[in-house]
């Protein structure tokens, strides 16, 4: 028998799954690539793309299903380079963040989450399937407080060559997003 806690991780990756096929903005600076995303212009100490966190609503068994997105591909490829998902699931007392990522990253060291110069969070990778990698991590009061007033969450993780990859994600208009979960 499942946890609680397992059922709605494992229903965050299933509707983030698909909801990350549905396209968004593109990340300019990020360099094109075939398979791995290899070291970019984003893995530096680079501003976080203006890019708008959008609301996606479902309605799924009748009762609708609202969440955050946002959504990083290659422009020229199209390939993912970063996903995020914040919902607040029915009957929780906290919302989830699903983080997606690419393929073609060394999984040991997990994934980093920084937000502005705070101290980063690591998180080990869960599980991967056929379009990329997840991390799923409750958000207590404390982080959420956090996102809406931050400037930026920064992703890091090692590709397969264990360089570092740090992607910023720009964080105004989470805290209008996040509201609309409500």
């Amino acid at each position: 028998m499942r946890s609680p806690k397992l059922s709605i991780v494992l229903g965050i990756c299933l509707l983030a799954s698909a909801n990350f096929g549905l396209n968004q903005s593109a990340l300019a600076q990020a360099k094109k690539s075939k398979t791995a995303p290899k070291e970019t212009a984003a893995s530096t100490k680079a501003a976080a793309p203006k890019i708008p966190w959008i609301v996606n609503c479902a309605s799924l068994t009748g009762q609708v299903s609202c969440e955050a997105v946002q959504r990083l591909t290659i422009k020229k490829t199209g390939q993912l380079l970063l996903g995020i998902t914040v919902r607040l699931p029915k009957g929780a007392k906290d919302p989830t963040m699903m983080v997606q990522l690419p393929h073609g990253m060394f999984l040991p060291p997990g994934v980093s989450l920084q937000i502005d110069e705070k101290p980063a969070k690591k998180e080990p990778v869960q599980t991967c399937d056929a379009k990329g990698c997840y991390v799923g991590l409750a958000i207590d009061a404390s982080l959420l407080k956090t996102l809406k007033s931050g400037k930026s969450l920064t992703v890091s993780f090692q590709n397969l060559a264990k360089k570092e990859i740090r992607i910023p994600i720009a964080l105004s208009g989470f805290a209008e997003a996040y509201t609309k979960l409500l």
